[in-house]
């Protein structure tokens, strides 16, 4: 084999590698070239990778095999696809004027930059392969104001010598520069620690009253999903506890927590004439909500081009824990999005959302009955918005929840059953693409 190569000359073999049909426009494509021949930093690579769009993801490894296989499958599946840890956790805390309520939201992130081949002439490991970074922010609110802490950047590409780790069957850690989660065999019990200085710091431990191997559920009922095809599956209703600092105040926080492990594995298409139009822009909205009563909520809303103000949502589950087990009834409804505000770099985007949804019975065992419900949500803060290492702009929104459960009792009469809770309203790629490209490419001929 040839000599090991450099990051550059890596990066530089992958934008070779890739078919002409699924390359940007030459001028683009020109840009991005020279800035991988001189590479220096793990944000030039991962916004190169981001703005190839669906060619980044171009000859990587197959989806996931049904059914998923754990322990193994807690491990990133780093020959694929983009992938990350998600935690989001709601604390109360004592402030220094008083109760004070804390929403933190985390995500460790990678995403493979060289193709198969590539690695195998470059002669990279698989964790060399792969960008990644770590998103936090925590937003902190007294009830009356609040404020929205972001961390500053902790991107890292290993073969540029940053401190990049994966998980390995003996040692469940993922860390990115200073910032790692450590965990078992069985990820629970899990701790998370961040270090961004006086800015952002947490030491917060997660775990269960469960038994770990079965705390968490398979999202759609296997755990993979169709379409874009990957590993989805999440925790609900965890304890967490520990100590928060922002901004130089160290609160001592313990509230509810949850944890969603996802991988997306973007489907290649095949040679077209003329290319394919990139879309306005294409994207999702998600939600989870931890309830007072013990159970549950998920669901997805998918945009494309145009924003609807009122989406329908196919997968959406209603969690409920049946001994050490959750049972997930699945629904069908919309979200109403009730709130647009303009976020940072002006991207527009939903603050809350109201959902209405509805099943038939899930059938034994166990017999749930059917569901009919609507939960609305509040938002501690209107602006969660973030920047992740690629320049994209997302939104997490932690919001108060309500949901009110229709039924009919046995004497025929409506009846009605509230419960409140804490969760977090996502939007994930609702940029135009034209506008994303314009701030990547003014990045790139930055970098030069």
């Amino acid at each position: 084999m040839a000599d090991k190569m450099t990051p550059s000359q890596a990066l530089s073999a992958q934008l070779e590698a890739i078919p002409a049909y699924l390359r940007p426009p030459a001028d683009t494509y020109a840009l991005m070239t020279a800035v991988a021949g001189k590479v220096t930093t793990a944000r030039e690579a991962t916004v190169i990778h981001q703005m190839l769009g669906v060619a980044g993801g171009y000859d990587q490894g197959p989806p996931p095999k049904v059914p998923l296989q754990f322990p193994k499958d807690h491990l990133m599946h780093l020959d694929a696809g983009a992938e990350w840890y998600w935690f989001s956790c709601h604390l109360d805390a004592q402030g220094p004027n008083g109760p004070v309520q804390i929403g933190i939201l985390m995500s460790m992130e990678r995403v493979r930059m060289l193709s198969l081949g590539v690695q195998q002439a470059a002669g990279f490991s698989d964790t060399e392969c792969q960008g990644a970074w770590n998103i936090v922010t925590v937003v902190v609110t007294d009830g009356a104001t609040s404020s929205i802490t972001r961390r500053n950047l902790n991107a890292g590409w290993s073969a540029l010598g940053d401190t990049v780790i994966f998980p390995t069957a003996s040692d469940f850690r993922c860390q990115v520069g200073p910032d790692y989660i450590q965990g078992t065999a069985d990820v629970l019990p899990l701790q998370i620690s961040v270090d961004d200085g006086q800015n952002i710091t947490l030491d917060i431990s997660l775990s269960t009253d469960m038994p770990a191997e079965k705390a968490f559920f398979l999202q759609g009922g296997t755990g993979v999903t169709p379409g874009i095809q990957g590993v989805y599956y999440s925790y609900p209703q965890l304890r967490a506890a520990g100590l928060v600092t922002v901004n130089g105040v160290t609160y001592e926080a313990i509230g509810k927590a949850w944890i969603d492990h996802e991988q997306m594995i973007g489907q290649i298409p095949p040679a077209p004439f003329p290319p394919p139009a990139q879309p306005g822009f294409s994207g999702w909205h998600w939600c989870q909500f931890n309830f007072d009563d013990g159970t549950a909520y998920t669901g997805a809303a998918f945009q494309t081009n145009t924003l609807r103000t009122s989406p329908l949502s196919f997968w959406s589950f209603l969690l409920i824990r049946v001994a050490d087990e959750w049972v997930l009834q699945p629904t069908l409804g919309a979200f109403d999005l009730d709130h647009f505000i303009p976020t940072l770099e002006q991207v527009i985007q939903p603050t809350s959302w109201t959902y209405n949804a509805y099943s038939g019975p899930l059938p034994s065992p166990p017999l749930i009955p059917p569901a009919d419900f609507t939960i609305t949500t509040t938002p501690w803060r209107l602006d969660g918005s973030f920047q992740t290492a690629n320049l994209a702009v997302s939104s997490e929104v932690p919001v108060d929840a309500e949901l009110l459960a229709r039924g009919v009792g046995l004497d025929g009469a409506l009846t009605s059953l509230k419960t409140k809770g804490r969760g977090y309203c996502e939007s994930v790629s609702l940029e135009p693409h034209a506008s994303y490209m314009a701030r990547a490419t003014a990045f790139l001929k930055s970098c030069l």
